[in-house]
């Protein structure tokens, strides 16, 4: 467990040269070899930590302005040394490790088996817009200050961008299902037709223009999420072929426009139930793609169902995820805007896989029974959560569906303008 602390703490003052002047204890006599002591709070305590007792109580306490899940609201001096009576770091846990969910293994879940980030504690409590645990590290930071630890000050400005799009579907109609669903449905004949010729012709394969915005960010990466389920039915349909033309062609035109592109791993809807298909579906993909290494990965439908299930992403060799937002309400899910390590709450242990957090999906915005937001309402939101990680200097990670660019609603619109600003 200490291994954990050490790594928390060092996450939340960014100097990992610093950390030593750091400590977590509740033992008064200790206390003098530190220059900032966070009083630990009775949630790591065995008879407590995996007990409903160890959830926090809304409303939140606040501190500095900042509202903590555990401790009080209290910060003193005893000689030389601060004492910080907020457990920022079981509130750290608590997030980063996604406890919540860990706690509550079968309840707040929607039709999917997904937790529901509207009646998570971030947005129950009113921060999910906030990277709070940026904002402990901020608070921790300030504090070694005060006591005389020299700190370089963090950039406000966003440290990388992930432009990602999971590739649900290549095209529409350039399958038998979809060619005989398109007829059934008496979509237009022309448009099929002029699909069968030429793939640029199908409305799904928005690729192009897809690669001419994302290629306005040339400092940014790139990632394509495949598909790679042995045998697709139900939600992870409709499958395609990665070794048959429709695919070689994309991936051509991807890496022909793009060449450090990457492509990654989307983990089907079936492995939210079975996580130990991951690696056969990785193995599958990384047939596909001869000159890379497959180590990234997202989840279909974002369905990582339970923290524990991240072990199968271990056990397959990916070495980084990019599921971890709610699919619900775009936010900081795991209260950080920065790439973090998994921390499995059912052990307690600091693990090789790293999260990236996803800062926005297209359809989080839009869907009706997500946040339903109109054009206007999600640009401005977008603002809201991009500032927020370039205030912390944190990364942003962006998700847009190339079949979201052939809808007829405001998502091609959006994410141009979200480039363009990006761009400035």
């Amino acid at each position: 467990m200490q291994k954990v602390i050490d790594y928390i703490i060092q996450f939340l003052i960014r100097d990992e040269h610093k950390a030593h002047h750091v400590g977590y204890c509740s033992d008064k006599t200790q206390w003098s070899k530190y220059k900032v002591v966070i009083v630990p709070s009775n949630f790591f305590n065995d008879s407590i930590y995996g007990t409903q007792q160890s959830m926090p109580s809304l409303p939140l306490q606040e501190i500095e302005g900042i509202p903590f899940l555990y401790g009080t609201p209290l910060i003193e001096k005893i000689d030389n040394t601060i004492i910080c009576h907020a457990d920022i770091i079981a509130s750290t846990y608590f997030l980063i490790s996604r406890y919540e969910e860990y706690l509550n293994p079968n309840s707040n879940r929607d039709p999917h088996g997904r937790y529901i980030g509207k009646q998570s504690v971030p947005a129950q409590a009113g921060f999910i817009h906030r990277p709070i645990v940026e904002e402990y590290g901020e608070l921790l930071r300030n504090l070694l200050q005060q006591a005389g630890v020299p700190l370089l000050p963090i950039p406000q400005q966003i440290n990388h961008i992930y432009l990602t799009h999971d590739i649900d579907s290549i095209t529409n109609y350039r399958r038998i299902r979809g060619l005989i669903g398109g007829i059934l449905r008496r979509e237009n004949i022309t448009t099929i037709l002029k699909s069968l010729f030429n793939i640029h012709n199908d409305p799904a394969y928005t690729f192009p223009w897809i690669l001419n915005q994302d290629n306005q960010l040339p400092q940014a990466t790139q990632i394509y999420f495949v598909k790679a389920a042995r045998q697709a039915s139900g939600l992870d349909r409709p499958a395609y072929n990665l070794v048959g033309k429709n695919f070689t062609h994309l991936k051509k035109e991807i890496l022909t426009s793009s060449p450090k592109a990457i492509f990654g791993l989307h983990a089907s809807y079936k492995s939210g139930n079975i996580p130990d298909i991951i690696s056969d579906e990785r193995k599958l993909l990384q047939y596909a793609i001869e000159n890379q290494q497959i180590t990234t990965s997202r989840h279909h439908y974002l369905r990582s169902l339970h923290p524990s299930d991240m072990e199968a992403l271990i056990d397959a060799r990916i070495t980084d995820d990019y599921t971890m937002g709610y699919a619900d309400i775009a936010g900081f899910r795991l209260g950080t805007c920065r790439a973090v390590r998994f921390i499995n709450p059912a052990t307690r242990k600091l693990t090789s896989l790293t999260l990236h957090p996803l800062t926005i999906m297209d359809c989080t915005l839009s869907e009706p029974h997500y946040m339903n937001l109109t054009y206007k309402e999600a640009l401005s939101y977008s603002q809201i959560l991009i500032n927020e990680t370039k205030q912390h200097n944190g990364d942003l990670c962006l998700l847009w569906h190339n079949t979201r660019f052939n809808n007829n609603d405001y998502h091609s619109q959006l994410y141009s303008q979200i480039i363009k600003s990006l761009c400035l």
